[in-house]
């Protein structure tokens, strides 16, 4: 691939394209066998001393008169776009071209029309200057050299013949595009079914017209384009396609309720999830979809059954390693839980996910392993496996795993944090130990704490309260401790 600047615009220029452009320059050459004129009258000839060369040169004004071709029709599309405000670039690739845009947002139909026109127009005026350049010429007796003329009459029969073939409304044509933004504007999301339902039928009108004009190209393009079609009325029927503001409504009501994931509302993200799988005619896609978005909810409010129950429901698209390893850790399977950590830590730089997977080591009884891996806090990690102890209720393991924090770094409110789980799990020795560690280490705030309720009506305690410094005024009150 090499890529330049045409008038501020970047064009990519892929090996596809170039391979392609060759071939078919190859395939026009090897057509040639017209017995008067330049080339035919050379390549008809085997025996012919300039074959070899005129063969050369046929094959690299094909290749120009595609790339250039090619690269106009997608530079009509691109100056449209800059018109409009936008940014576009230009992609030489495979058999075509592609301009991107670059909008931030979907465009207007009417625009989205007039920037697809503008290619097949470009085509189509760079096809009329080279007949009026050869059809000017020859009544002015200008001498025109034979491969000149030969150029510029392919100029003008190509870019003829493709401006028109691409108005054909078949979908990735620019009439197909076209057809597509009228009916979606006319019709909603139908309009975008219609459109493929005009591409089959064009689609099989073309393949009719191969067969009958012994046109093998022509046909196998007509019978991609009619199988992409058929691909993309599937996708639609499961929900997948359109996208943006013409997606499935239900889809839309998704994306909804993932921002409001973001923005931590997690109750309210539920609610629109369970409503969609409860509308009537849920295409797959969005099901799944919605079962996806259940579980990463059931994930973050510490139910990893529930989470797992959704995931299991999620058949077309895949399921995070992530989030599988968090819901398999939260239902007490961290064997199946730990392979997903490694590979969600591999695949992602987030420490967050490196410090689960040391948890999750940890857990199992590998300390040694959760110690190696690079940029994890050993604290940390232990802190990771406290709390899914905790969610799980093994209150004397969390104890355990905060205990480990402790020593990993010697901090109050992992002392504090052992001596609550050590009272969840009714062991009040250990729980008066930690909370000794922690008092050494500056804690003061046991009197408000509900984790200790176990406590409180043990002596040992009130001796122990009785020893702690008299409560600030500035002493914020205490909240109770979730998973």
């Amino acid at each position: 691939m090499f890529q330049f600047k045409l008038r501020g615009i970047p064009v990519q220029v892929h090996f596809s394209h170039v391979l392609i452009a060759l071939l078919l320059g190859w395939s026009f050459a090897q057509s040639e066998r017209a017995p008067s004129g330049w080339p035919g009258q050379v390549l008809v000839s085997e025996s012919h001393p300039d074959r070899a060369k005129t063969l050369a040169a046929v094959i690299i004004i094909w290749f120009a008169i595609i790339s250039v071709s090619v690269l106009v029709h997608e530079l009509g599309h691109a100056l449209s776009a800059r018109r409009f405000g936008l940014s576009p670039e230009i992609h030489l690739i495979g058999l075509g071209g592609r301009t991107l845009p670059n909008a931030k947002e979907e465009l207007p139909w009417h625009q989205e029309v007039l920037m697809t026109l503008a290619g097949p127009s470009a085509g189509l005026a760079l096809g009329l200057f080279a007949g009026l350049v050869l059809f000017t010429l020859e009544p002015l007796g200008v001498s025109v050299a034979p491969m000149v003329e030969y150029t510029l009459k392919a100029v003008f029969a190509a870019n003829l013949f493709w401006a028109l073939v691409n108005l054909v409304p078949v979908t990735p044509l620019d009439g197909g595009h076209i057809a597509r933004a009228v009916l979606m504007h006319l019709f909603g999301r139908k309009g975008f079914l219609y459109a493929q339902i005009i591409t089959l039928v064009f689609a099989g009108a073309g393949l009719g017209l191969s067969v009958f004009l012994r046109a093998p190209l022509l046909g196998l393009l007509f019978g991609l384009w009619g199988f992409r079609a058929v691909s993309v009325v599937q996708a639609y029927q499961r929900g997948e396609l359109p996208l943006g503001a013409a997606a499935h409504p239900l889809a839309q009501v998704l994306e909804t309720a993932e921002q409001k994931i973001r923005e931590g509302a997690l109750d309210e993200a539920a609610r629109a999830g369970d409503s969609v799988l409860r509308s009537a005619d849920v295409p797959p896609t969005v099901t799944s979809r919605a079962h996806l978005l259940l579980g990463w909810i059931a994930v973050k409010q510490s139910n990893g059954s529930e989470a797992l129950r959704h995931f299991r429901q999620v058949k077309h698209q895949p399921v995070p390693p992530a989030a599988l390893a968090a819901a398999h850790s939260l239902a007490g399977d961290d064997t199946t839980a730990l392979p997903l950590w490694a590979e969600a830590a591999r695949v992602s730089d987030d420490a967050t996910l490196r410090t689960e997977y040391a948890g999750a080591l940890l857990r199992l009884g590998r300390e040694n392993e959760a110690r190696l891996l690079p940029g994890v806090r050993l604290a940390s990690a232990f802190l990771a496996a406290e709390r899914v102890h905790y969610v799980r209720g093994e209150y004397a393991h969390a104890a355990q795993a905060a205990e480990g924090a402790f020593r990993a770094e010697p901090k109050a409110e992992f002392a504090y944090t052992a001596a609550c789980d050590w009272a969840r799990a009714k062991d009040v020795t250990a729980a008066l130990r930690c909370l000794t560690l922690a008092a050494q280490n500056g804690a003061d705030t046991a009197r408000r704490d509900p984790d200790l309720v176990s406590l409180r009506d043990t002596p040992e305690f009130e001796t122990w309260l009785a020893a702690l410094p008299a409560p600030r005024r500035d002493d914020a009150p205490m909240t109770e401790r979730g998973g």
